[in-house]
């Protein structure tokens, strides 16, 4: 099966590294031309506690190279969705899957628009890495990928099994599930209270689950986070919501979450598409400039600035 990877990234060279290193046939996508060439060059350099580990994939940033690709996963930021997915449409064989693993709301949403509703498969994954050289990232964190059917999605559940079996036989540990809708939305809730406030106090993961200070700022987050979570058609209590933020900061402790990696690079982020994403839900129940619209114009402004950290987070 080759597989398409979009997007260079932490996350996209970390998965297209992996899935090389285990004995996939893959390609990186990636619309940078200098990413593009340091790949060729020199590959992907996957840094861990255990050493470096030199991953040679395939590498383009012309979709009309990908090949007869049976699966691709996309790794851009979720504000480069619909873009991304527009270049690689024409380029792709009409039978082949997309798969989410991005963050946010809006993902499986923009790629049903443009690929139908019977090739997307939704996703995320907790695998935790910092983009530390252009082809080079350093991997914090084993984690496990999720992946199944959403209800805006007409995905054969064959399908999303094969990818599964596919992506775990070649390094990529991932569960399938019916559905897979409310896992995205505790995904959710989990970046809302990690990615914003990592970036604005310049701090890694683990800091949101040791730091008592901010303990009222979190649990105000997933209150409102479980408000939105009902209106968007599930139900996660609070205290469920409680352990999982602790859980994953906790198994991520010495990660910088992307955010924070975006800040520091003077990039865009994803907080539209994340605390921004539940202020807009909750205003429809009323709720006026909730913590997490707070965040989101807190965010926006550290953005604007090109604030970047001067140094490394504690």
């Amino acid at each position: 099966m080759r597989i398409v990877v979009a997007g260079a990234g932490a996350i996209g060279l970390l998965f297209g590294g992996i899935l090389w290193l285990n004995g996939g046939d893959v390609i990186l996508f990636t619309r940078r031309r200098g990413a593009a060439e340091a790949i060729f060059k020199e590959g992907i350099l996957i840094e861990s506690e255990d050493g470096v580990q030199q991953a040679r994939p395939q590498c383009t940033t012309e979709p009309a190279q990908l090949g007869d690709a049976c699966l691709t996963i996309l790794c851009v930021k979720s504000y480069d969705t619909e873009a991304v997915a527009r270049m690689l449409y024409p380029h792709l064989p009409h039978h082949s899957l997309i798969l989410t693993v991005q963050n946010g709301l809006g993902n499986v949403e923009s790629l049903v628009q443009i690929f139908g509703k019977k090739r997307v498969i939704g996703g995320y994954t907790t695998y935790a890495s910092t983009l530390v050289g252009i082809n080079r990232v350093y991997q914090v964190y084993r984690g496990l990928t999720v992946i199944g059917r959403h209800p805006l999605t007409e995905t054969r559940l064959a399908d999303v099994s094969m990818v599964a079996e596919e992506l775990t036989r070649h390094g990529i540990r991932t569960l399938h599930v019916d559905d897979i809708y409310p896992e995205l939305l505790r995904k959710l809730a989990v970046n809302a209270v990690i990615n914003p406030l990592t970036a604005i106090l310049r701090v890694r993961n683990g800091e949101i689950a040791e730091n008592p200070s901010i303990k009222p700022i979190v649990e105000r987050v997933l209150e409102e986070c479980a408000i939105a979570i009902k209106r968007l058609g599930a139900v996660m209590s609070l205290e469920e919501l409680r352990q999982t933020v602790d859980e994953v900061a906790r198994a991520t402790a010495r990660n910088m979450s992307s955010m924070l990696q975006d800040i520091e690079r003077g990039r865009p982020t994803e907080i539209d598409h994340i605390n921004g994403a539940v202020a807009r839900v909750l205003r429809e129940v009323g709720l006026e400039w909730s913590v997490n619209e707070v965040l989101t114009a807190l965010v926006h402004g550290l953005e604007s600035r090109g604030a970047g950290y001067r140094g490394d987070p504690r």
